[in-house]
């Protein structure tokens, strides 16, 4: 690891405080120390502060516990609705004033929405701070929510459901695996939500949804860049701290509970799908753990050593061969707040008879257990995974997106501490007994292809 260390030491130096500068790190953990100022409002707001002085830019993002397992039948695609509705203006900034305000300045902003939260951000020069600490401000409190406005935004993002699922042969095995694997959880919808829920939602129900998530103790906020912090502190309590905290948010949270999240899956089950990809694409999923388990670690590890790379175990038995049974395969380790899954996917070559192949895999997954899991292995992906972990953390995006999604989701940025340690301790045994572990429990393997009745 004496690589990783020089190198992280490099990519951090200028996040350490002068004490520690001099002071060589005795764990992976110990090799960064960010120097984040906290900021805990009366009505429940956190914001994290980090200055850093490079550039007269900053990064400003802003965390929403709220997303897709927040929804019920009737209102699928709420979370994602308001994404795009918070772009159509509020009080003091009207209808198409805040993208026109903010490329204006020469900045950008953007958004998503996943299964457990919201996510607005901003890349500013220095001197627009104030007034997009204002802006945002106006739009938790005053959101518009304009008639006209509101019909118009639902048939976009209509079409956006078409085109990421509908149209998309690579959306609809996803969603397909969702469904399938989450069937009767609050993970078993989609994002972007139902096309019968899309048509028929009201303004009412989206303002009423609104009101209940969109507050401030709902929210991380994260800034990042070239910032004094006493006086962002001054700002943010200025422009945030008159706003009311929502009274049944956090009832809201404390009723979804873990169980209620469990795949309940009784029997392997496959799923032909029909859609219009010429080869067979397909997916194969394993219920794992929720974010932030032990487990996960070693489950991070083996999908990279099984689907990262050219080198990768998946590539070397399927499409590096004399006949190749597959053009492209990767693995992946999704955790979300409440469950996770470990899945394998990839486009098959015509002509494959996906039966066979999924039999053929499933007997492979459980010999890659014994035969690919090694110390040098184990060493190479943590290497890889550190270096792209701390490259990231290079930028004022990048290390905003790292606090605020550790703050949003375990209640606590540090949590990157525990995580390192985590990913340190690792062993052969570990990722060996995850393998083993996923390998005999149901699974659920969906393809999608034009060939399907």
């Amino acid at each position: 690891m004496r690589f990783v260390f020089f190198l992280i030491f490099i990519l951090v130096a200028g996040c350490s405080s002068p004490d520690k500068k001099n002071k060589s790190p005795s764990t992976l953990s110990e090799s960064i120390q960010l120097e984040v100022e906290e900021l805990k409002l009366a009505n429940g707001m956190t914001a994290l502060i980090v200055p850093n002085h490079k550039l007269p830019i900053f990064s400003l993002y802003l965390f929403y516990k709220v997303g897709g397992k927040n929804e019920v039948k009737g209102i699928t695609g709420a979370s994602h609705f308001l994404e795009h509705m918070m772009f159509k203006g509020a009080k003091r900034y009207g209808q198409n004033k805040i993208d026109f305000l903010i490329e204006g300045s020469g900045g950008s902003t953007n958004a998503y929405t996943t299964n457990d939260q919201t996510v607005y951000y901003e890349n500013l020069p220095t001197t627009e701070l104030a007034t997009i600490l204002d802006v945002e401000s106006d739009r938790m409190e005053n959101l518009l929510l304009d008639p006209d406005a509101f019909e118009k935004e639902r048939q976009v993002v209509l079409e956006e459901r078409k085109m990421r699922y509908e149209n998309s042969p690579r959306g609809q095995l996803y969603l397909e695996l969702m469904q399938t694997v989450f069937k009767g959880t609050p993970y078993g919808t989609s994002v972007i939500g139902d096309i019968p829920d899309l048509k028929s939602v009201s303004r009412d129900q989206i303002q009423a949804y609104f009101k209940r998530f969109y507050a401030p103790n709902n929210l991380t906020l994260v800034l990042v860049g070239d910032v004094d912090s006493a006086k962002a502190k001054a700002i943010l309590t200025e422009k945030f701290g008159p706003i009311a905290a929502s009274p049944t948010v956090k009832e809201a949270h404390e009723s979804l509970k873990d169980e209620a999240f469990t795949p309940k899956l009784t029997s392997d089950i496959v799923v032909a799908k029909k859609g219009e990809s010429p080869a067979p694409l397909f997916m194969l999923a394993y219920p794992t753990v929720k974010a932030g388990h032990e487990k996960g670690y070693a489950l991070d590890v083996l999908s990279s050593i099984l689907g990262s790379g050219k080198s990768s175990s998946l590539n070397n038995q399927y499409i590096l061969i004399a006949k190749p049974m597959a053009t492209s395969m990767y693995a992946a380790h999704q955790q979300l707040e409440k469950a996770g899954f470990f899945f394998i996917g990839g486009e098959l070559v015509r002509g494959v008879k996906i039966d066979e192949f999924r039999k053929d895999l499933m007997a492979r997954m459980k010999n890659f257990c014994a035969t690919e899991v090694t110390e040098r292995s184990i060493q190479k992906i943590k290497n890889n995974y550190l270096v792209d972990l701390y490259s990231g953390l290079d930028s004022n995006a990048g290390l905003a997106q790292f606090l605020g999604e550790r703050e949003l989701l375990f209640g606590d940025w540090k949590k990157y501490r525990q995580e390192l340690e985590l990913y340190e301790k690792v062993t052969v045994d570990d990722v060996k007994n995850v393998c083993a572990e996923i390998t005999s429990s149901k699974s659920v393997f969906v393809s999608v292809w034009n060939k399907h009745k």
